[in-house]
């Protein structure tokens, strides 16, 4: 379902503006909120803030303390594995080159790794491995 938002000053018989979808820090900060609190006692996990817009001295800095691009939002770690899933926001197009370098890395030595824009099919992801209660849903 597409949810569409009024204009206040149009007229009575508009069909509405579609809305933008939500910034992908806030989808994050969701998901993070999500799995603070329904996380399995046996998985742990980081979000890895590599991608947003800083100051020239601070991008420095991250990249001389050997912050490398690709690299995906979440990292999940839990008995015997390790999970990987990049999160974008809806319609924010293709992945970079190096964040598919990455994904067919991480792929090549046995991680798990999932690429979407569909908070319910990450979250549905992670139910389905067991990092989140079984009862959880978008």
């Amino acid at each position: 379902m597409v949810e569409r938002q009024l204009h206040l000053f149009k007229g009575k018989r508009q069909r509405g503006e579609r809305l933008p979808s939500p910034k992908e820090f806030n989808v994050h900060v969701a998901l993070a909120s999500l799995l603070r609190r329904t996380i399995m006692p046996q998985w742990i996990f980081t979000h890895i803030p590599s991608g947003e817009k800083r100051d020239i001295v601070t991008a420095s800095r991250l990249k001389a303390m050997g912050v490398m691009p690709g690299w995906p939002d979440f990292l999940f770690v839990g008995p015997g594995r390790v999970f990987f899933l990049e999160l974008k926001r809806k319609g924010s197009g293709r992945p970079s080159e190096d964040q598919r370098d990455v994904a067919a890395h991480v792929m090549a030595c046995g991680c798990g790794y999932l690429m979407t824009d569909d908070i319910e099919d990450a979250i549905g992801t992670l139910r389905d491995m067991g990092v989140v209660r079984a009862t959880v849903s978008a």
